[in-house]
């Protein structure tokens, strides 16, 4: 049987920091979410493989007595109160030593995180966290911004296939909309399939009828999630398959800040994929902001695995 997928709004997130400038945007970033669609809680995690201070370094300077832990804590709250200055919102500021992706996924199942919040850098130094290991394998929603992400969201863009995952980020995309008056643009890339031919109708001919049943398409899909046909879609035929190039292509085009697109997850263990568009668009060199909403758990057969290390 077919495994249904819900709608649930963000409740919690997770902000992942690897103490480099990247932690500025990130932290403001959240703050503008936040702002945006309210959280219970917000958890602000560094994971490093060590977190003791050399013996040698506190022989030369005895003085260092507060642990590195702390002294990171400290300073990561410190930033994080210049943009949460007054909020209900519950903060956390976790220090973990170990690996910084394993620590990332195993809080997202213990604490039931909705939503990670990652950098992707262009120019800052630093390699960062692999941010496509954790697309990869994370049970819930991630989002990945730059150092050069769009201070407002004006114009928000809706990569849809019509599938329920589409139908979540459908959901949440209306949800913003709401809260921040953003034009709210949906595309959806088709193609005429390999055997047209067969059926005596040429390539432009056939193009038109793949367009007309997706429109048709469009429409029902909008009923079933509950979203309002004032949101407009914009059919666009592709040749070669590159769907994520184009994505991104007409999201410049079009001028959008943020792009919200569905996940397909699958539960192997061994490789849990996303949908080949959205997992292309982690490794696009973009300045968009991008959110990738997963069903929430649906990787769980992997974490539960990692728990058992």
């Amino acid at each position: 049987m077919k495994k249904t997928v819900s709608y649930q709004p963000l409740k919690s997130a997770l902000v992942a920091l690897d103490l480099t400038e990247m932690d500025d945007y990130l932290i403001q970033y959240a703050a503008l979410l936040n702002n945006i669609l309210p959280l219970e809680r917000i958890f602000f995690v560094h994971a490093a493989k060590d977190l003791e201070l050399p013996v040698e370094l506190l022989e030369e300077y005895p003085d260092l007595v507060q642990p590195l832990d702390e002294s990171i804590e400290a300073d990561i709250r410190r930033k994080v109160k210049q943009h949460f200055n007054s909020t209900d919102t519950e903060i956390n500021c976790i220090i973990q030593e170990g690996s910084p992706i394993e620590t990332i996924l195993k809080l997202c199942k213990v604490k039931g995180v909705d939503l990670i919040l990652m950098g992707r850098k262009k120019n800052l130094r630093g390699s960062g966290i692999v941010s496509s290991r954790i697309a990869r394998k994370c049970p819930c929603s991630l989002m990945l911004i730059t150092e050069d992400f769009p201070l407002a969201i004006q114009k928000i863009l809706l990569p849809v296939d019509f599938s329920s995952h589409s139908g979540l980020a459908a959901k949440l995309g209306w949800d913003v909309h709401q809260e921040t008056k953003a034009e709210l643009l949906a595309v959806h890339m088709y193609s005429v399939p390999t055997g047209y031919h067969t059926t005596g109708k040429s390539y432009q001919e056939f193009a038109e009828i793949m367009k007309g049943h997706a429109e048709k398409a469009y429409q029902k899909f909008l009923a079933k999630y509950e979203i309002p046909d004032e949101v407009p879609c914009e059919f666009v035929l592709t040749r070669d398959g590159k769907y994520s190039d184009l994505t991104y292509d007409f999201a410049e085009q079009k001028q959008v800040d943020l792009i919200i697109i569905g996940s397909k997850g699958r539960t192997s263990a061994a490789s849990v994929l996303m949908g080949s568009v959205s997992e292309k668009l982690v490794y696009l060199d973009s300045h968009i902001p991008v959110l990738i909403v997963k069903a929430k758990g649906e990787n769980m057969s992997f974490l539960d695995a990692l728990l058992r290390i």
